[in-house]
């Protein structure tokens, strides 16, 4: 597989443009392999990479707060969203309590919330400014005040991913859930005649159509299918 910069390069030069304009301390470059995303993570093959220093302002927060990052271009960007490596001190590695794993990968949240806050043909300084902001105000937030923000916390994995698509659903049965999110990973619109998920009873055009229509609007089926696998897999290794 070819990476996105080698087909595009024309987006590859307008990314690298934004970001300088937008974040004069970070830059983007094509790393080589063995190139250091952070003290324990080394890339295997090239790819593009945006590095260096984000600053921000918290909020509850007088001072500006600073945080080394690297960022990750997948090989088919932007079909797929970009990762983010911890390269800080101040962003302790494998601390499950802080979203931060193995390698100091972040968990910036469900595949299908990232997706919503940054659909398809945005920029990676939309991602930084709508995904790794909000993730990074939380970590200085923890420091500061020495306990989890009022905002952007969700529970760990499977239970994080449920608690995403029951806000979407607007459901408080946490069973039915997945049952729904059946519905949204199929690439065709399901028939209404189907019986709702929702266990009424009902033919599904004389319930939760519309609910099923608007967020399959929002979600790709793809991305619903990815989040249904990760908790399929965490379920079957207990």
């Amino acid at each position: 597989m070819v990476q996105w910069y080698k087909n595009n390069q024309r987006l590859f030069r307008e990314e690298r443009e934004a970001l300088a304009a937008r974040f004069p301390l970070m830059q983007l470059i094509l790393a080589k392999p063995e190139f250091k995303m952070n003290s324990e993570f080394s890339l295997k093959s090239e790819c593009a990479v945006a590095y260096g220093t984000y600053e921000l302002n918290v909020p509850g927060m007088c001072q500006e707060i600073d945080y080394k990052i690297s960022v990750l271009f997948p090989e088919k960007y932007s079909k797929n969203p970009p990762t983010m490596y911890c390269n800080d001190e101040k962003l302790p590695m494998y601390n499950i309590d802080r979203h931060i794993l193995k390698n100091g990968y972040a968990c910036l949240g469900v595949q299908a919330e990232i997706r919503q806050k940054w659909p398809q043909g945005s920029l990676i300084v939309d991602f930084i400014e709508n995904i790794i902001e909000p993730f990074l105000a939380w970590q200085a937030y923890y420091d500061e005040f020495q306990k989890v923000p009022p905002w952007g916390e969700r529970s760990h994995f499977p239970d994080g991913i449920l608690e995403y698509y029951a806000e979407l659903l607007q459901l408080s049965e946490s069973g039915l859930i997945k049952d729904f999110m059946t519905l949204l990973a199929r690439k065709n619109n399901p028939k209404g005649h189907e019986f709702c998920p929702c266990q009424s009873g009902k033919r599904l055009r004389h319930c939760h159509r519309e609910l099923i229509d608007n967020v399959r609007k929002i979600i790709n089926w793809e991305v619903v299918g990815l989040d249904l696998k990760q908790i399929n897999s965490f379920e079957s290794k207990k």
